[in-house]
């Protein structure tokens, strides 16, 4: 069965290869703006998930870097839209339906011929035939590596993508990609996060003078539960922590993670220590602006954190090259079997040195 599956993905491949190649002799698309030219109008597609919306940040500030004037659009999963609303290089946010014809009709109409240009940064079912239904004359878009659907023809000029196991480049790297093929050359800056006043007055009032401390955030949760330091290795860590020497902790969780943070939150201790579970994605972002360290696993939460312009300590269960945080200053602690096999002594120091080389908040 196994040679079967794979003779017809074989097949499928060789006729989106005939059929592309078929649609280059009728008629080429027409070129991508240069950087010079960007359209006025711009649509990013990238649903999911909260770590690969932050990391593909830099497309969008790029192009209002290139073009001050544009709209630029972005539509994702309406759980993360906060996190791009008030942000400098979005203008606007629109949700991706989560179910019904209904909704996806109501999103096509909305969508119809408002753009020039649509980067569709996701290579999943959808968003093809999406980026083709706007009808704007380039879309350019990322297509499953080694497994190009038909769909992928939708799109004016495609782009594979990275190899799991042998392409070592940084996501952030290969989200840029569309607009390396436009010309903009290497991506120059790293992702970038910006809390409202609102926000940040939120976190004052609520941590009162730990606000102004220049705190350690932990948070010890993520999506894949493969990727968690072991509880009880962060809550030997948070021990060594409670001598008077030591920074001052802010622990946060996501939800659905509230019962066990509550049990690591014990041990905090007393006037050097909060616990605020399940902040919103803005009361993290204003929690991150004024941490001086943030400590956490391969998760979204870390490059959240990275790019609110906070030092980062990453806990890895494998090669961090390709989902290590972006800017400079940080740093990543590394199992050699796994996440797990990360030990309290080497989080600790690199939380250490890293916590004496950030700059004060």
């Amino acid at each position: 069965m196994g040679f079967l599956r794979e003779e017809r993905r074989a097949a499928g491949r060789a006729i989106v290869r005939g059929l592309r190649k078929l649609r280059g002799i009728i008629g080429r698309p027409p070129a991508l703006p240069s950087p010079r030219e960007i359209p006025a109008r711009i649509l990013i597609i990238r649903p999911y998930f909260l770590g690969d919306i932050v990391l593909s940040l830099p497309v969008a500030q790029a192009l209002r870097r290139a073009r001050p004037d544009a709209r630029i659009s972005w539509l994702c999963r309406a759980e993360w839209t906060p996190l791009l609303r008030g942000q400098a290089a979005v203008d606007e946010v629109i949700a991706w339906p989560k179910s019904g014809l209904r909704e996806w009709r109501a999103l096509i109409r909305f969508l119809r011929r408002r753009f020039d240009l649509v980067l569709a940064l996701s290579w999943d079912r959808a968003t093809p035939w999406i980026a083709w239904a706007t009808g704007a004359p380039h879309r350019v878009g990322i297509e499953e590596f080694g497994r190009p659907r038909l769909s992928s023809l939708l799109h004016t000029h495609p782009i594979a993508a990275p190899e799991r196991t042998t392409d070592p480049r940084p996501m952030a790297d290969f989200y840029f990609e569309p607009l390396r093929l436009m010309g903009f050359g290497a991506r120059e800056e790293a992702p970038r996060l910006s809390p409202t006043a609102e926000q940040e007055q939120t976190v004052v009032e609520r941590l009162g003078a730990l606000a102004d401390s220049g705190y350690l955030l932990v948070h010890p949760g993520g999506r894949l539960r493969n990727k968690r330091w072991p509880l009880e290795r962060l809550a030997e860590l948070l021990r060594r922590l409670n001598s008077s020497e030591r920074p001052a902790v802010v622990l946060v969780c996501g939800p659905g993670e509230e019962a066990w943070a509550a049990d690591l939150a014990r041990e905090l201790p007393p006037g050097k220590g909060a616990f605020w579970p399940s902040p919103t994605l803005e009361e993290f972002i204003a929690l991150a602006r004024r941490a001086r360290l943030f400590l956490g696993n391969d998760s979204g939460p870390m490059h959240m954190a990275a790019a609110a312009g906070c030092r980062v300590v990453a806990v890895f269960g494998g090669d961090p090259r390709r989902w290590r945080p972006c800017g400079e200053g940080h740093r990543t602690v590394v199992g050699a079997t796994g996440v797990e096999s990360a030990t309290v002594e080497a989080v600790f120091e690199a939380v250490m040195q890293t916590w004496a080389s950030a700059p004060s908040r």
